[in-house]
């Protein structure tokens, strides 16, 4: 059964509407269960970083918390339902990454363009320089074209 998007009301605070996004995983994949409460984490300011935790889940509140840096017009809205998606599986799977969690993670329905895009934009998330690559991409990308 394949389930029809909801519209999105306007959010209140930045970009994305999270708890849009999180009923819509919810509805697709885990309508069985009851759901868990998603929200933003707190912003931390920092100009950049050597890694990031794009989402937690707290068993103890059984609440999942998202970075407040993907609440923002450049962050597609799949990658946040991946992320969202992924620490529901904690909650039923545990704190582990083992086959039986990979295996229900690539069900997710846009599980590669997920993972593409964090690979092509984790410079981005980190608050790393990417504009010199960018620049050199961008003329190749150009040249391509004449």
């Amino acid at each position: 059964m394949e389930t029809q998007p909801l519209p999105l009301p306007i959010p209140n605070h930045g970009h994305h509407h999270l708890a849009s996004l999180a009923a819509e995983v919810h509805r697709t994949y885990f309508f069985k269960h009851p759901p868990l409460r998603v929200r933003w984490g707190q912003k931390i300011q920092r100009k950049s970083r050597r890694s990031i935790r794009l989402g937690s889940y707290n068993h103890a509140t059984t609440e999942i918390r998202i970075h407040p840096s993907l609440n923002a017009s450049n962050i597609p809205a799949f990658f946040i339902q991946s992320i969202i998606h992924h620490e529901y599986l904690h909650h039923f799977f545990g704190p582990n990454h083992n086959r039986r969690f990979h295996s229900q993670e690539r069900k997710f329905r846009y599980f590669r363009e997920s993972n593409e895009w964090i690979r092509r934009n984790l410079l981005l998330l980190l608050g790393r320089r990417a504009r010199r690559n960018e620049k050199v991409r961008q003329a190749l990308a150009q040249l391509a074209l004449f």
